[in-house]
């Protein structure tokens, strides 16, 4: 697919580098729309771990004081997380073992430093799913690629990239055990829905 083939629509009143795609078709959408389906799964736990986030007395202080480098964004941005995950998962078209690798990551980070919020969940995703991407699948892609699909600059791009690279410790290899693990966690909850 070439960057031709998406188009944008720039016209949204919130301050924010996301584009919406204006019109792009839905024939090889990879997700389907069932509610337990692997993809949701993968929302729904990031969210989980939002809301858990949310019920400390002191959320927004600890998002105040808690350093992420450049996730953390000004406003929330304009797109559910699942329709990020959708947009994501179609234009770059992902294997599901990708997105386990990436919640891999994500856990890893959380662990470590950061504090997921809704500020700063959706840069999380997208970077931890193109590192995961780029170590697990033979990557045709490039920041400029991304940066068009995610509506985020180039620039930022790697910078987030660095940063979260820098998080984990540049410790990108998973285990076969703990994969298993993470992948059992995913389809066991997809069959409990």
């Amino acid at each position: 697919m070439s960057n031709e083939e998406i188009e944008y629509n720039s016209s949204s009143n919130i301050s924010s580098n996301y584009q919406s795609p204006k019109n792009t078709s839905t024939k090889n959408n990879t997700i389907p729309p069932l509610m337990n389906n692997p993809y949701i799964i993968y929302t729904k736990t990031l969210l989980h771990i939002l809301s858990e986030n949310k019920k400390s007395s002191d959320y927004y202080k600890k998002i105040e004081t808690n350093y992420d480098g450049h996730f953390t964004y000004k406003v929330k941005p304009p797109i559910s997380l699942l329709d990020y995950l959708k947009r994501i998962i179609k234009y770059l078209k992902i294997e599901f073992s990708t997105l386990i690798i990436s919640m891999i990551y994500i856990d890893r980070i959380c662990k470590e430093r950061v504090f997921i919020n809704e500020y700063n969940i959706h840069r999380i995703m997208l970077i931890a799913i193109y590192i995961a991407y780029t170590f697990n699948e033979d990557c045709i892609h490039d920041n400029n690629y991304l940066a068009l699909v995610s509506g985020i600059s180039k620039k930022e791009m790697v910078l987030l990239e660095n940063e979260f690279l820098e998080l984990i410790d540049f410790k990108l290899f998973v285990n076969d055990v703990t994969f298993e693990e993470y992948k059992k966690y995913f389809f066991r909850d997809c069959n409990h829905i």
